[in-house]
C-alpha cells in the first residue's frame, strides 16, 4: 500500500472503521454490480428470487451488513476475508453451474458475480486494515510471500480436487433427489449424469480458486512464529478433574500448536460457510427454501471438514 493511503488509513479513528467498512463494502458491491449489469444482468435476474416489496430489499441489505460486520469482528485481514467470502460463495456457484446451466456460464456470469463479492470485501479491508489482523497503528508483521510457491499450488490443486469429488459424488448419489423433493426448480440435471469434457474443465476452473481460498485461510493463515509455542492458559487448571479436563489435556498432548490452529480454523470456516451459504441460497435463489439450501450447504460443510483434515495431515508431513 502507498504511503499516502497508509497515512490516510492510520488517520481514521478505530471506532469509525467498522461502520466505514460496512459503507464501503455495500457501496462497492452496488457500483460493481451496476457496471457489470450489461453483461450479467439478464442471467442474474433469471435465477434470482424476485424482490417485490421493501422487506425483500431490506432483508438482502441487512444480511449483507451482518456478513460484513462478522468479517470485521472476526479480525480477518483482507486476504483471509476474501478467501472466506470465496468459500461461502462456492456452494451457490456450484449449484448454479450444475443445475442452472443456461444462465450460469463460467464466463462472464459466475466469474463476475464472484469478483464483485470478493473485491467489495478485499479492497475496503486492504485500506482499513493494512497490517492485517489487529490494530493497524501497530508495527506491521508481514507474512512470508509464498503466493506462487509450488507447495501452495499443489495444496490448492489437492483441495480443489477434494471439493470437486465430494460435490460431484453428492450430486449423483442424493443431492439432486433431495433438491427435487424439496421443491426446487431445477433447470436441468444433465450436468449431473452426463458430464462432457468441457463441463469438467469448466468445473475444475471453478474449483481452483475455491481450493486456493481454503488452503490460504486454513493451512497458511495460521502459519507464524507461534505455531511451535503452546498458547497460554489453553489447558485446564492443574488439579482439575473430569471428562472435560481429560479431553482438554488429550487435545494438547496429542496435537501440535499448529495442528490445533488448523482444527479451530477449519471448524470456524465450516460454520461460517454453512450459515452463509444456507441463508444465501434460501434467500436469493428463485424457488429456493431452507430445506434444499441446508442440503447443499451440508455437503460443502462436510467437504470443508475433510479438506481441513487433509491439510492438517499435510502439515505434519
Amino acid at each position: 500500500m502507498s504511503s499516502t493511503l497508509l497515512a490516510a488509513s492510520n488517520a481514521i479513528p478505530t471506532r469509525f472503521k467498522p461502520p466505514l467498512f460496512v459503507v464501503l463494502g455495500v457501496t462497492l458491491s452496488a457500483v460493481f454490480s451496476y457496471l457489470a449489469s450489461p453483461w450479467i444482468g439478464g442471467d442474474v435476474i433469471a435465477v434470482q428470487r424476485p424482490m417485490t416489496n421493501l422487506s425483500d430489499h431490506l432483508g438482502f441489505v441487512g444480511w449483507r451488513i451482518v456478513e460484513i460486520m462478522c468479517l470485521w469482528a472476526g479480525n480477518w485481514d483482507a486476504t483471509q476475508a476474501a478467501s472466506l467470502v470465496m468459500l461461502s460463495m462456492a456452494p451457490s456457484m456450484h449449484y448454479r453451474h450444475t443445475y442452472l446451466p443456461a444462465h450460469s456460464s463460467l464466463l462472464p456470469t459466475l466469474a463476475a458475480t464472484t469478483a464483485i463479492d470478493v473485491l467489495s470485501i478485499y479492497l475496503p479491508l486492504l485500506f482499513l486494515r493494512p497490517y492485517g489482523s489487529g490494530d493497524s497503528t501497530s508495527s506491521p508483521t508481514r507474512k512470508e510471500n509464498r503466493f506462487f510457491d509450488s507447495t501452495r499450488v499443489v495444496n490448492a490443486l489437492l483441495t480443489s480436487t477434494i471439493y470437486q469429488l465430494i460435490a460431484y459424488t453428492a450430486s449423483v448419489k442424493f443431492l439432486t433427489t433431495w433438491l427435487i423433493e424439496s421443491g426446487w426448480e431445477l433447470e436441468s440435471v444433465a450436468r449431473v449424469h452426463d458430464v462432457s469434457e468441457g463441463v469438467l474443465l469448466a468445473r475444475a476452473a471453478l474449483m481452483i480458486p475455491v481450493g486456493w481460498a481454503a488452503s490460504e485461510i486454513i493451512f497458511y493463515s495460521p502459519s507464524d512464529s507461534s505455531d511451535s509455542v503452546p498458547e497460554e492458559n489453553e489447558g485446564p487448571p492443574e488439579g482439575q478433574t473430569g471428562s472435560c479436563a481429560c479431553l482438554a489435556r488429550l487435545w494438547i498432548k496429542s496435537l501440535s500448536p499448529r495442528t490445533r490452529k488448523i482444527v479451530r480454523r477449519t471448524l470456524l470456516v465450516a460454520a461460517y460457510q454453512s450459515v452463509n451459504s444456507t441463508v444465501t441460497l434460501a434467500g436469493t435463489v428463485k424457488g429456493g427454501n431452507l430445506m434444499g439450501a441446508g442440503g447443499v450447504s451440508g455437503v460443502w460443510t462436510v467437504a470443508t471438514l475433510v479438506v481441513g483434515a487433509v491439510l492438517g495431515w499435510v502439515g505434519k508431513v
